[in-house]
């Protein structure tokens, strides 16, 4: 939301606290009408050099013959909320890779599809009140009828321990 003022600006951030994949900065800022503020703010430590997002979020949408398009999901425990989720195969971009490639290797790598991407969002920020996370949403089609498709596997290798993905 604008406020109308060109003079809000980050002031200084300190670290707090950094991990592996994120850090927690106190970030002193002036507000709209000049007054210096404090906030709490997490950055990941994990955007690649240039990159424009963090990662990509897959919406990815299984056609069948004879079926109804279906979205595909995965459920997955989240420690944040101590339960198990249901989202869009999502992860962390690679050095160099583009969003389409990386939804495409996000989507084979959690749910075993091969798909064709179709479009991909604007850069969209997650939680801007609290972190400067970013992802692009990416639009996959999933061809059901096609042989690789019929009994997809989870191919999740490197990254199947590693919760920040």
């Amino acid at each position: 939301m604008e406020t109308g003022s060109s003079e809000q600006s980050i002031v200084k951030e300190e670290v707090l606290m950094k991990g592996k994949w994120v850090q927690v900065l106190e970030t002193t800022y002036k507000d709209p009408t000049g007054k210096t503020r404090v906030w709490e703010t997490v950055k990941r430590t994990t955007r690649k050099q240039n990159a424009l997002t963090d990662g990509v979020a897959v919406f990815a949408v299984l056609k069948k013959t004879l079926h109804y398009d279906c979205l595909v999901m995965i459920k997955q425990f989240r420690p944040a909320l101590g339960c198990y989720c249901l989202e869009f195969p999502a992860g962390l971009m690679d050095d160099g890779e583009t969003p389409e490639c990386a939804a495409v290797r996000e989507l084979l790598e959690e749910t075993g599809y091969k798909g064709e991407t179709s479009g991909t969002s604007p850069v969209v920020c997650l939680d801007p009140g609290l972190s400067n996370c970013s992802t692009q949403f990416v639009t996959v089609y999933i061809n059901g009828d096609d042989s690789e498709n019929i009994k997809p596997k989870q191919r999740l290798g490197k990254r199947a321990n590693n919760p920040s993905l």
